[in-house]
């Protein structure tokens, strides 16, 4: 009897153990599982949340956003859309500013990234001045008066990547580029050339015109830089390398290819199913490529074109 008891306990306990061992084992696979698809989805997850005032940051990263944009835009002279900044950041495993500014847009060098930054702090602090949000202006004064260009460069950093969804959704009307100047006339006329502008743009992006890079060129194109050529070319570093020419350069050049190509060769163009006509086409490209597109800013010239490489009748 009393050996029946202790062979008892010898089992129970056994049992117990192997209960630990699975119970141990199901936890350790629950934590893991969500930390490996997190480190998946965003490269930048040591971002530490206990600076001063960072609180704030849901409220100032998009306002951080914006002007950067600006800036970047104005000193490149290219357009610099908010989402492709924020990418640009984010998917590189960049994740700070100052370093992003160095690499991605050569025109900055690294002892002008902190003036940089404070430029954009200055700018923001008086766009915000007595913002009824709780700690902004208050937040906005204390890292304005910084010193330390580590600590800045951090703490702007910090405010645009740790809150993608606040920066994503209030800026979508400024990272996609919407033409002030419309004519439809001018917009199917270009659609004629989808093929030829999609088999062009993937080989100026990825060197070669494979199936393959055709199809990452359209999927990036639609997924990750707001329909935008000029912000597709620019994030994977097209146009910043003197060697390769800007994407506002490529664009024009395939607009007067294309009018070169109606106007003399028409018979090599391969028009998109469901496009116009290349005989009603053409004298509106003619048209638009001589007379319009001179005077049409960066911005208006990259939608017309990234619309026309999209081109897809089923969307029409």
């Amino acid at each position: 009897m009393k050996m029946f008891s202790s062979n008892k306990s010898s089992l129970l306990l056994t049992e117990a153990a192997l209960s630990l061992l699975i119970l141990s084992a199901m936890v350790t696979a629950s934590m893991s599982t969500p930390q490996t698809a997190h480190a998946q989805t965003q490269s930048c997850t040591n971002v530490s949340q206990n600076y001063a005032y960072s609180n704030i940051w849901p409220s100032v990263g998009p306002e951080f956003l914006k002007e950067i944009s600006q800036e970047l835009t104005a000193t490149t002279r290219h357009t610099t859309g908010t989402q492709q900044i924020y990418l640009q950041l984010t998917s590189k495993g960049i994740c700070k500013l100052a370093t992003l500014v160095q690499k991605q847009y050569k025109v900055i060098n690294p002892a002008q990234a902190y003036q940089f930054e404070k430029h954009i702090l200055t700018t923001v602090q008086s766009q915000l001045m007595g913002s009824v949000i709780p700690g902004v202006s208050q937040g906005l004064t204390w890292i304005t008066s910084q010193t330390n260009p580590t600590l800045v460069d951090n703490w702007i950093s910090s405010a645009i990547i740790t809150h993608p969804n606040n920066i994503l959704e209030n800026n979508h009307t400024s990272s996609t580029l919407i033409p002030s100047f419309r004519n439809t006339d001018y917009e199917n006329a270009l659609n004629a050339f989808c093929n030829t502008f999609q088999h062009d743009i993937t080989t100026y992006l990825y060197s070669s015109a494979t199936p393959a890079h055709l199809q990452t060129m359209v999927l990036d194109l639609r997924s990750g830089s707001g329909n935008s050529v000029s912000a597709l070319a620019l994030g994977l570093g097209a146009g910043t390398n003197p060697r390769i020419i800007s994407p506002a350069l490529f664009e024009k050049e395939e607009l007067q290819k294309a009018k070169q190509l109606i106007d003399d060769r028409p018979s090599t163009i391969t028009p998109c199913p469901g496009s116009e006509s290349l005989a009603k086409a053409k004298p509106a490209l003619d048209n638009f490529v001589t007379h319009e597109m001179p005077s049409l800013s960066i911005a208006d010239i990259d939608s017309f074109f990234s619309q026309a490489a999209l081109f897809n009748p089923a969307n029409q």
